[in-house]
Parts: structure tokens; C-alpha cells; sequence
């Protein structure tokens, strides 16, 4: 008898009898026997038995791993299971003293920045009316770096500035479930926060989040505050002088803070999917103290920008660079005064130290703001150095011409250069010789 006829047999279903049998009914055919219904009926209570009892075998040993991997995360972390209308999540609470250090500062060093200056980073001058007590920090890690519906953040990372000190909340959801206990906790926090601040959270984190409230069916004001994303400002101000603008890059190269034994971001994800399976709390050891120091370094970002941005008079760990980058961000948002700020900075010394790139920075700076004589120095300058620029060469022989009038010292400024030492290229040589035939009609040169 073939194997499917077997288990029909077996469930009591109609088969095609054998052709030497005697044919029955249909009904007698389709109908199984009282005694083979009352073997099934016992076969199926048996079947229900033995996976009842392994789904609560399965279930108690579960539970038990769960609970295993809650204690030990409150042995590992200083933290504490917070429960609410929506359930429970797992939240480590730390103060970070004013007179601690983060890289080259102490916290106490980063409270109380500019709020015009910030406003002036964030390009939303409703930031300008609060106090950096106002500002939320937050930063996520998640299940994924590519985003998607299908994303959690499963660690929200949050820190305020309280008094000269800075609050640090970590809101863990330890498994799925927890993440609308989660988010109600988060939600309260930035109810008493006026704007947010993070590293690259207009792109990622916010939305994220916002995501995460709209799919747990939860309203959320988060996308609504002010936000400053550090991200944008610190490529304006800094990335001239960094080989990228991760955070991590930022705290080694501007804010000295080194990390030992920091877990990469793109390892982060699957740990928590290990956790899950093996409830390890020292798999999330590491995450916590990558999340801290991110929304701890943001902080004294915050402050770096700031201080280079309002010209606190050439602060330390910063490179001349910097601070023409932010003069150029202050004339970008139309604040001629904050970039004439900075520009006092090298009134008195043009810096020789700078680098050629510098100087013509600078130079470049001093002609959009009308200080065209000061930019005229950096030119001077420029044009005694040798092999000498085009650039240097150019502006100087047009602020001779157009402005002091010396035609003959113009000439012979194009000529010595191109006479000279010099790396012009052909186009640059033919723009300065176009000159020369111009300047001696002016000085009435015979052709």
C-alpha cells in the first residue's frame, strides 16, 4: 500500500480500494470505523499532550534565560528595570561631575555656550532664546544602519546639562516588546526639552524614532523641536583638516578623546540580535559605553563649535583655519559682524605661519568684507615667496592697477613673476601677460 493511502487510512479519509476487494457504499467507504475514531480521537489528545508540555518546557526555559540576562545586566550596569503604563524597559542613569574630563576639557567647560552662537550653527534663530540647559542630547543604536521600517532602536542615549553637571539616561528595550514602554519614557524627557542635539540626527535618528512612535500608534512631538545636527557645522568648520567626520574622528583629531576598545558601529546590531538569543548582558556591555561617550562628546563638541564660532580669542586646540572657516560661515548667514569678529583675531598678525592656503583665505575674507587694504598685506606678502602664486600675483597686480593707480609698479610686478620662479600654467601665464599691453597704454609705453 503506497504511503499516502497509509495515511489517509490512518485520518479516517476516503481511499480507492484495491480492485479485488468486494466495493462497498460511499458512505461505507468514507466512514471510518468507531474503533479507528476512537484511536484517532486518543492519538491526537496524545500529540496535544507531548507538545503542550514541550511548549512550556520551551517557555519556562526561556523565561528563565530572560530573567537570567536581566539580573546580570543590573550586575554589570548601574541600572534599573523602570516600569509604566506601556510595560517595562531596563535604564542606566550615570552623572557626569562638571570638574570630570572628556578629552582636552572639563564637562563644567562646556555648559553655558552661546545660544546665538548655536543658533547661528543650527541655522534657526529660535534656538538663540533658550540656555544649553534646554538642549536634549540624544543618540540612538539600533538594528540596523540602513534605517527602514523594520529598524528599532533598541538603545536611546540621552544627556542634559543640570547645573554645571551633565545627566546621562540610557533607555534600553531588552527585547521587542519593551519598545513602547521605551519610547513613553523618551517621550516624557523631551517634554521637558526645548531643543534637540545630535551627530547626524536629522538623517537617521529622528526619523527613526518618529517611525518607531507612528508604527507603536504613539503621538510624538520629537520631530518638532529645534535641532542641531553637529554633523553639518563641524564639516564647514573642521573637515578642511580630517580625513572624515565621524564623530569618533572628531574626538581623537579636535576633541582628544581616545577611546580603548570601542566597538565599531556596524558590529552594534548584531550584538543585540546575540543578546536576544543568549541573553549575555556583557554582549551589551560595550554598547552602553560606546553610547555614552557619543552623547558625552557631543556636548563638548558643542562647545568647541561655539567658542571658534563667537572668536574667544584663538582658543586652544584650534588651527587658524577653523576659525576663517566659521568667518566664512557667519558671512554665509549674512552676520558681517560675527566674521569681522574673527577677522580682528589676525589684525595686528597676518600670521606668517599660516600656510599659503591659509593666507589666501584670509586675504579672500578681508576683500568680501570691504578690507581690501588689509588683504592687499596678505598679497604683499604672498608675492615675496617663492615659487610665487598666480593667485598672489594676480589680485596684487589688479589692486595696483584699479585702486593705488601704479602702473609701473604693476608691470613690473607681472614681469618679475613671469621672468621669475613661478608654476603657471600656460592659461595663467597668458591672463597675466593679457595685462602688460593694457598698462602700457596706460603709462604711454609706445607699442
Amino acid at each position: 500500500m503506497k504511503s499516502i493511502d497509509k495515511l489517509k487510512r490512518l485520518t479516517g479519509e476516503s481511499i480507492k480500494p484495491p480492485s479485488a476487494e468486494v466495493s462497498m457504499d460511499e458512505s461505507q467507504r468514507t466512514r471510518p470505523s468507531s474503533e479507528k475514531q476512537s484511536q484517532l480521537d486518543d492519538l491526537r489528545r496524545r500529540i496535544d499532550s507531548v507538545v503542550t508540555r514541550a511548549a512550556a518546557r520551551g517557555k519556562a526555559a526561556q523565561d528563565e534565560v530572560r530573567a537570567r540576562g536581566h539580573r546580570g545586566l543590573s550586575e554589570i550596569l548601574s541600572g534599573e528595570e523602570i516600569e509604566n503604563e506601556q510595560g517595562r524597559f531596563f535604564l542606566v542613569s550615570d552623572v557626569v561631575r562638571g570638574s570630570s574630563r572628556h578629552g582636552h576639557r572639563n564637562i563644567r567647560d562646556a555648559y553655558d555656550f552661546d545660544m546665538s552662537a548655536a543658533a547661528m550653527l543650527a541655522n534657526n534663530p529660535l534656538i538663540s532664546g533658550y540656555c544649553s540647559s534646554d538642549a536634549l542630547f540624544l543618540d540612538t543604536e539600533t538594528t540596523g544602519l540602513a534605517g527602514g521600517t523594520g529598524t528599532m532602536a533598541f538603545l536611546i542615549g540621552l544627556g542634559w546639562f543640570d547645573e554645571g553637571h551633565f545627566q546621562v539616561r540610557q533607555i534600553l528595550a531588552r527585547d521587542f516588546g519593551e519598545e513602547k514602554a521605551a519610547l513613553v519614557y523618551l517621550k516624557a524627557i523631551a517634554a521637558g526639552k526645548k531643543f534637540l542635539v545630535t551627530f547626524n540626527g536629522k538623517a537617521f535618528d529622528v526619523n527613526l524614532l518618529t517611525t518607531r512612535f507612528i508604527m507603536n500608534r504613539m503621538p510624538s512631538d520629537l520631530a518638532g523641536l529645534p535641532h542641531l545636527d553637529l554633523l553639518h557645522p563641524s564639516r564647514r568648520i573642521l573637515g578642511h583638516r580630517l580625513e572624515n567626520c565621524r564623530l569618533v574622528t572628531l574626538e581623537s583629531d579636535i576633541l582628544g578623546v581616545e577611546r580603548e576598545g570601542d566597538i565599531p558601529g556596524w558590529e552594534i546590531p548584531q550584538r543585540y540580535f546575540d543578546w536576544l538569543r543568549r541573553r549575555d548582558p556583557r554582549l551589551l556591555a560595550d554598547i552602553f559605553e560606546h553610547n555614552r561617550l557619543d552623547v558625552i562628546s557631543m556636548a563638548t563638541l558643542t562647545a568647541h563649535l561655539v567658542e571658534i564660532l563667537t572668536a574667544q580669542a584663538a582658543a586652544k586646540y584650534t588651527h587658524a583655519d577653523d576659525y576663517l572657516a566659521a568667518a566664512r560661515l557667519h558671512l554665509k548667514r549674512a552676520n558681517a559682524e560675527g566674521a569681522q569678529k574673527i577677522l580682528n583675531i589676525f589684525q595686528e598678525d597676518t600670521c606668517p605661519e599660516f600656510s599659503s592656503r591659509s593666507n589666501k583665505k584670509l586675504a579672500q575674507l578681508y576683500k568680501r568684507t570691504g578690507k581690501i587694504d588689509q588683504a592687499a598685506d596678505i598679497w604683499r606678502q604672498m608675492t615675496a615667496c617663492e615659487p610665487v602664486e598666480f593667485y598672489a600675483i594676480s589680485e596684487m597686480a589688479k589692486y595696483l592697477e584699479h585702486r593705488e593707480r601704479d602702473y609701473r609698479q604693476a608691470k613690473a610686478l607681472i614681469e618679475k613673476a613671469l621672468a621669475g620662479y613661478n608654476k603657471f600654467s600656460e592659461d595663467e601665464k597668458h591672463s597675466l601677460s593679457h595685462r602688460l599691453p593694457r598698462l602700457n597704454v596706460k603709462l604711454k609705453i609706445p607699442r
